[in-house]
């Protein structure tokens, strides 16, 4: 009998884990966050403003992981890839080091 329980509760729980994964597709969620942090990531400002606490809502609810995920080289072209990291790291989500996020591996700053 405890073995039965013991194997429906690892049946749930394998459940429970693959939804959760299946729910955390991406789509174009991450150019939400591209768009919600623009002043401080463009690549033309010397002296960005810190992140607003808009954007770091989004950064923390969508994750880096789908921000990552968008980013092609023409984004690249108009981000600041050094500015995105530190923008990360300010709203509490850094960036792992080496992860990929665009076209390189980031070494957060």
């Amino acid at each position: 009998m405890k073995e039965q329980i013991f194997c429906l509760f690892l049946v749930v729980c394998m459940l429970l884990c693959s939804s959760q994964v299946q729910g955390e597709r991406c789509n174009d969620s991450g150019i939400e966050v591209l768009l919600g942090c623009g002043d401080a990531i463009d690549k033309e400002l010397t002296n960005p403003p810190k992140p607003s606490k808009g954007c770091c809502t989004l950064v923390r609810t969508i994750g880096m992981k789908c921000v990552c995920e968008v980013i092609n080289k023409g984004i690249e072209a108009t981000i600041d890839m050094k500015k995105l990291v530190n923008v990360a790291a300010a709203c509490g989500r850094p960036l792992a080091p080496r992860s990929q996020c665009g076209s390189k591996s980031q070494v957060p700053t």
